[in-house]
């Protein structure tokens, strides 16, 4: 076992969008997919949540692409742990083609107990085991957990998406992925690029299995786009894309 995990595979015709690239959320399921695989090999990833009951939740997430990746194209991820402390871990991504980065990427994770859907610790003997990578490399956000992000106005352009079962994980909750598709949909829809070289996101809330469907809201902000997944009256995520 290794403090890095490397996770290689190559885009397929469906996960490329009209453009011939990756859709955002395929992009992201390749980074969660390296996720959890490591985490499994240390006993903290999925395979063990039947019978522990509890299971890491993505809370932050930023990452700066040069380019998006192409269909056919050979690619490898890499990722490491840079520390779990009380109920959080911090994980690094790396994407690559080749000699070429295309990613960086910072993330935050919280351990939930998914019983009462509340924060708990990760258990020290797990914590104390599951090894720190990156061999020094500073981490591509290392402000992540201090980032606040404020929403669009209400009256913000909103585009709704349809919430579908596939959405939905072994955590029951929609899965942080979805959310990715959520945006670029309303991009798309709104005539703003839907391949943003980079994306901060904050989770506030789950948004429950039996969801229909949700607001995404969009506001200018200079260079930026400020952005909001939302149903009802509180929203689900925020974050920015430029």
């Amino acid at each position: 076992m290794s403090n890095e995990y490397n996770l290689e595979t190559t885009v397929r015709f469906s996960e490329v969008d009209r453009d011939q690239v990756m859709l955002l959320p395929a992009l992201f399921q390749l980074l969660q997919e390296a996720a959890i695989r490591h985490a499994d090999m240390y006993g903290v990833g999925a395979r063990g949540i039947a019978e522990r009951g509890t299971s890491w939740v993505l809370n932050r997430l930023a990452v700066g692409l040069t380019r998006y990746p192409r269909r056919d194209e050979t690619l490898r991820v890499e990722t490491w742990s840079t520390g779990v402390r009380g109920f959080r871990g911090y994980r690094e991504f790396r994407l690559f083609s080749g000699a070429e980065q295309l990613l960086a990427g910072s993330s935050l994770w919280l351990w939930i107990d998914l019983r009462t859907r509340m924060l708990t610790r990760v258990p020290a003997e797990l914590a104390e085991t599951f090894p720190v990578g990156g061999g020094g490399k500073v981490p591509y956000q290392p402000d992540l957990e201090k980032r606040r992000f404020a929403a669009p106005e209400p009256a913000a352009p909103a585009t709704a998406v349809t919430v579908r079962y596939s959405d939905c994980d072994a955590n029951s909750h929609v899965n942080n992925t979805a959310y990715y598709d959520y945006l670029q949909t309303a991009l798309a829809r709104q005539g703003r690029s839907a391949h943003p070289l980079k994306l901060e996101l904050q989770f506030l809330r789950e948004i429950p299995p039996r969801t229909d469907t949700v607001q995404v809201r969009l506001e200018p902000r200079g260079d930026a786009t400020a952005f909001a997944v939302g149903g009802g009256e509180a929203d689900y995520a925020v974050g920015e894309v430029a």
